[in-house]
């Protein structure tokens, strides 16, 4: 999750179906976020929606799709509700895609290091 004060329970709802509750702990106090996320093992897919927080109803689609016999590629599209920037104009709201790209790309980062780290 990127945060060492970070917890994240599981709860799971069927076999392919969780929700995630996250806890951050900021000087602003507790945030917690909770999201749906239902899992597609036979495609390699899984898509995470925001029940609450700051982004709720804010949905990701994610898929790992083979490229050869040993390569992947992770696509992912997003529909990412930001309420307190409801006004943003167009350059506003590129600024914002481009800020949200760089974020989720340090967590995937951090998510393969991990994984290698554990491969080892």
């Amino acid at each position: 999750m990127g945060d060492e004060v970070a917890e994240r329970q599981i709860t799971h709802l069927t076999d392919n179906t969780i929700i995630l509750t996250d806890t951050f702990h900021t000087v602003n106090g507790i945030v917690e976020k909770q999201k749906l996320v239902q899992l597609y093992p036979d495609r390699l897919s899984w898509i995470s929606t925001h029940l609450t927080g700051p982004n709720k109803y804010s949905q990701f689609v994610y898929e790992i799709l083979a490229e050869g016999n040993n390569a992947s590629r992770l696509d992912f599209t997003a529909l990412h509700l930001e309420y307190e920037k409801e006004s943003l104009n167009s350059e506003g709201i590129k600024l914002l895609a481009a800020k949200l790209r760089g974020e989720d790309s340090e967590v995937w980062k951090r998510l393969a290091k991990a994984m290698a780290s554990d491969l080892k």
